[in-house]
């Protein structure tokens, strides 16, 4: 196909994927589109092994200072410390695994139940099936509060909008219909076309779905997500940062202290040992344990909230957070605009310019308290 799905007729498009718009597909060859092309949902990351999470709670900077001082413990025949300092290693690990590991099962339970169903015409019948089984070349039947289970043309329509705001950020339904839109439409601006995840707000529709799964327009911004690197957060880099701060700090009183003592004429292997001893006194070996307690409080208290927290440490940064940039197009708000508190000025110059910018954006200006305003700048 030269043209792109926005260009071409329906009967065009039917021919390309040898699909019936009266009838459907048959079940057979439904069947067959579906072993081939795969089925419609969008990769998931594959789950996180138990040896990765219990592994993540040990790679850090003092975890493996900690470690290292048990071994040097050892190896002097301080076996009391050296237990002790194995202890803590083992109980940060065992506590940030078993709440990770029960996040990690919550999600997978989550998503058990996330199913979606959608009606497709199929051997010329009206059928509901899963929307993973929806592909290339179906007849969807859509109408109002119906979810599009995959990217589709329309081919009939009745006064169909379609609320689009998850993939362009446009807070007011779209209206559709079956001509063909221009080439260089945006997103937003194909009106024959209907998205995955987008929601049926008005009307009725068929459509004929054109793709599935990651070809989606949904599934390459989850493409995109995937391939975001992840970063540190707060709290591991300032633990890391201690961490270092430690190292040099315990390395620079060992040496200094090595360097009095033989100018005094001290023994040797007794400054080595006692060195040694002095820096391993100097690690904070509760440090690590006293964080992941506290990280694991804040865990269990969010969860008492309806909150899974995939990653101990990213409770911190949600506890770091000072503001939260959001919209207002139903992306992740209810798109409503609503008035809460209404605060009643005596003149415009007791108004400040963010309490009238408020005022406007409610869509409430108190008659009698302002006759005439002009405001060429909010703020």
């Amino acid at each position: 196909m030269t043209k792109t799905f926005q260009e071409v007729s329906p009967q065009q498009l039917a021919q390309t994927l040898q699909t019936d718009i009266a009838k459907g597909l048959s079940s057979s060859e439904a069947e067959s589109r579906n072993q081939c092309l795969g089925l419609n949902e969008l990769s998931r990351e594959k789950p996180e092994s138990l040896w990765a999470i219990l592994l993540r709670q040990i790679n850090s900077l003092i975890v493996w200072i900690l470690a290292a001082a048990s071994v040097v413990s050892f190896l002097m025949g301080d076996t009391v410390e050296g237990f002790a300092v194995l202890a803590v290693i083992v109980i940060n690990a065992a506590t940030g695994f078993l709440l990770e590991y029960n996040a990690r099962e919550s999600m997978e339970a989550l998503r058990k139940l996330d199913t979606t169903p959608a009606r497709v015409q199929r051997d010329g019948l009206i059928m509901e099936i899963h929307s993973e089984n929806v592909t290339e070349g179906d007849i969807l039947v859509l109408e109002a509060g119906d979810l599009v289970p995959a990217d589709a043309n329309i081919v009939q329509s009745n006064q169909l909008e379609v609320d689009e705001s998850a993939l362009t950020g446009e807070s007011l339904p779209s209206a559709k219909r079956v001509e063909p839109s221009a080439s260089n439409a945006s997103l937003g601006d194909q009106h024959n076309r209907l998205f995955k995840g987008t929601a049926v707000t008005s009307g009725n529709a068929k459509a004929i779905v054109t793709g599935i799964g990651q070809a989606t327009e949904l599934g390459k911004i989850a493409t995109m997500v995937h391939q975001a690197k992840r970063t540190a957060t707060p709290l591991e880099a300032k633990l890391d940062s201690l961490a270092k701060v430690l190292i040099w700090i315990t390395i620079g009183l060992a040496i200094l202290f090595l360097v009095v003592g033989l100018l005094r004429g001290e023994q040797t292997k007794q400054l080595i040992e006692t060195a040694v001893a002095l820096a391993i006194a100097a690690i904070p070996e509760g440090m690590s344990v006293v964080a992941t307690v506290a990280l694991a409080y804040g865990m269990l208290r969010l969860a008492e909230k309806k909150v899974i927290v995939k990653r101990l440490s990213a409770v911190e940064t949600l506890g770091g957070t000072n503001v939260i940039f959001t919209d207002k197009t139903g992306t992740l708000t209810q798109n409503k605009i609503e008035v809460r508190q209404l605060q009643q000025v005596l003149s415009l110059q007791a108004l400040d310019m963010q309490s009238f910018g408020l005022i406007l954006v409610g869509g409430i200006l108190p008659l009698g308290i302002i006759q005439t305003v002009r405001v060429e700048k909010l703020f």
